[in-house]
């Protein structure tokens, strides 16, 4: 019996057994620390309102937002972004 666990593939088998149990209680261990669940994912609609919202009150610049919504491949629902971009423009050009 001790001659089948001295074999080489045997013991290679052995490792990389364990190795992948270790993977997958490692893969447990930092998901339940980062509450890694797909309900605590926010949806990309949720995402692109809150997004929104910072821009109407400023917190990110326009170019941002078009550069994040570009990447998202979504138009935000009922946004007048444009509006807004053209009363930016407008007040710009005025000065």
């Amino acid at each position: 019996m001790t001659d089948f666990f001295a074999a080489p593939t045997v013991q290679v088998g052995i490792a990389l057994l364990v190795l992948c149990i270790l993977i997958a209680a490692a893969f447990y261990l930092v998901s339940s620390f980062r509450d890694y669940t797909a309900q605590d994912q926010e949806s990309t609609a949720e995402a692109l309102f809150k997004l929104e919202e910072m821009h109407r009150k400023g917190d990110i610049s326009d170019k941002e937002f078009r550069t994040i919504q570009t990447r998202t491949h979504q138009q935000p629902g009922g946004s007048d972004i444009n509006d807004e971009r053209s009363e930016t423009d407008d007040s710009s050009s005025e000065s």
